[in-house]
């Protein structure tokens, strides 16, 4: 039977240290403290560990590829934003004559954390530079992030991070605000806000943009009228029917496109009349809510558009690395339909 190949994490748990230290000890990269290198070597040693000679000559050139990580969950319909997200990145790299190397923290902070080690050790000498659309704003996500060591852009989701950084996104606010007023505008004021969990920037601007148009309106904020669920259609399906049969409302707010649909359903199939009885307005623009009956009013965010602008800020920063880092703005649109 043939032997496992020991890899970096495996000298990491050997030696009881993180893999950014093994990494340190090999590449002579940091400082680290006499015992501590002793740990790692003799756990080398041990495990008859030696890198790669093919990182170690790409060692100090360009390598020609960008590293991505994006949020997909299996149940997640949204997958297609970031599937969209991702060949605008393709598209633009391929231009440059780069490649793309792409992985999935599967919207979860732990799995985001070993990948960006993973491209930060293991794979610091195959790639130039990395792309990231976050899981969180979590503090574990930022002190990793202060010590990536490549060029890094974010994209879509704003870490929460107090330096300034390159960031590509959207104006999840202000076109929230804009798309809530216009069901204001057709009178209806007993409006429900569902999501999933808030807990990433885009998702706190559409909620923030709820409460303020609450708030210019003069409508207090009734909490009850508030649904945070998992991103899936079973779990849209099963708030519509707390949120319907316990409340009168006349207006639904879904920032969430997997939701979206397992409240739609639901109203469909109590007969609900939209927009007669409920005016209802949808995130992201798929396919099926243009097939709809009545169509559904939609925002649309330009993933594509919005990868693009990533992997070209990130070709600028390989370019120069002495520059200010930027952030750029790429507007989102309502897509007016027939439910509002």
């Amino acid at each position: 039977m043939e032997t496992k190949k020991a890899n970096i994490r495996d000298v990491a748990n050997k030696a009881n240290v993180s893999t950014a230290t093994v990494s340190n000890v090999m590449n002579s990269s940091r400082f680290v403290k006499e015992e501590t290198r002793m740990k790692v070597l003799k756990a080398m040693e041990e495990l008859n560990y030696r890198p790669s000679t093919v990182a170690k000559s790409l060692r100090g050139k360009d390598t020609k590829v960008i590293g991505l990580i994006i949020p997909i969950q299996q149940k997640d319909t949204s997958g297609e934003f970031f599937i969209s997200l991702s060949n605008g990145v393709e598209n633009a790299l391929s231009e440059a004559g780069y490649r793309l190397l792409i992985s999935n923290s599967n919207e979860n902070i732990s799995n985001e954390l070993d990948q960006i080690d993973m491209y930060n050790t293991q794979f610091v000498d195959y790639i130039d530079g990395l792309i990231i659309a976050p899981t969180s704003n979590t503090e574990d996500e930022v002190d990793n992030s202060l010590h990536i060591r490549c060029p890094v852009v974010y994209v879509d989701r704003k870490p929460n991070l107090k330096d300034r950084l390159d960031l590509v996104y959207t104006d999840n606010y202000f076109v929230t605000y804009e798309a809530i007023e216009m069901m204001f505008r057709k009178k209806r004021s007993r409006i429900a806000f569902i999501s999933g969990p808030i807990d990433v920037s885009s998702t706190i601007e559409r909620f923030e943009a709820y409460k303020d148009v609450l708030r210019k309106y003069r409508i207090e904020l009734n909490e009850e009228l508030v649904f945070v669920g998992e991103s899936s259609f079973e779990s849209g399906y099963e708030i519509a029917g707390r949120l319907l049969d316990n409340h009168d409302v006349d207006g639904i707010v879904v920032v969430n496109n997997t939701i979206s649909m397992g409240v739609y359903k639901y109203l469909k199939e109590k007969n609900i009349q939209i927009p007669k009885d409920i005016s209802f307005l949808s995130y992201d623009d798929f396919p099926w809510m243009e097939l709809t009956d009545p169509s559904i009013t939609t925002i649309r965010q330009p993933a594509f558009e919005m990868g693009q602008a990533a992997a070209k800020l990130l070709l600028e920063k390989l370019e120069d690395d002495r520059k200010e880092p930027k952030e750029i703005c790429i507007e989102s649109s309502i897509v007016i339909r027939n439910s509002l």
